[in-house]
């Protein structure tokens, strides 16, 4: 069970930050504004912070995707370690912001995700899942059966968590 666990996160994880990185790439000042609109930090900030953060995001996922393929153990829990750590600041940052701004952007890959509680409850989920992956790594010697039944998972729980804020996301209408 915790192969099949630990096959799941090398996947997941990986996929949502490399998506994360693609869909920043086709709109490359959504974070930045989102950051400014969350008055956390100096406005100076926010551009450097938001390409740092994109960056770190591009590390972990490219770096724990070309660990797996080449099937790296050591690599992918390495990749996926720092992706625990980063998904992990980011899962304090989201609560603090969703507890003190309301209503301010996510500017989560770029989506126009209100900032919530699930935006916090997703980077926390990928970081436990990120964290089982560096303790354990991919699985050892997997059947083709299990490596195609992880992958699969790993992809359905990708997706799963990465539509998770937008489709709890309450769209308040004019009543009338």
């Amino acid at each position: 069970m915790i192969g099949l666990l630990a096959g799941i996160a090398v996947t997941a994880v990986p996929l949502v930050l490399l998506v994360s990185v693609f869909a920043h790439s086709r709109r490359p000042r959504m974070l930045a504004a989102a950051l400014r609109a969350h008055r956390t930090l100096p406005p100076a900030l926010t551009g450097p912070v938001a390409a740092a953060a994109i960056a770190a995001e591009a590390l972990a996922g490219a770096g724990g995707a070309v660990a797996l393929l080449l099937r790296l153990d050591g690599p992918v829990r390495a990749a996926s370690g720092a992706a625990a750590v980063l998904l992990a600041l980011y899962a304090l940052y989201a609560a603090y912001v969703s507890r003190t701004r309301r209503g301010v952007p996510c500017g989560c890959a770029a989506a126009d995700t209100p900032m919530t509680g699930w935006v916090a409850g997703r980077a926390a989920g990928l970081s436990a899942l990120a964290a089982a992956g560096a303790l354990h790594g991919p699985p050892a010697g997997p059947t083709a059966y299990e490596l195609t039944v992880a992958v699969t998972a790993g992809l359905a729980f990708g997706v799963l968590l990465w539509t998770l804020p937008h489709a709890m996301a309450e769209e308040r209408r004019p009543a009338g």
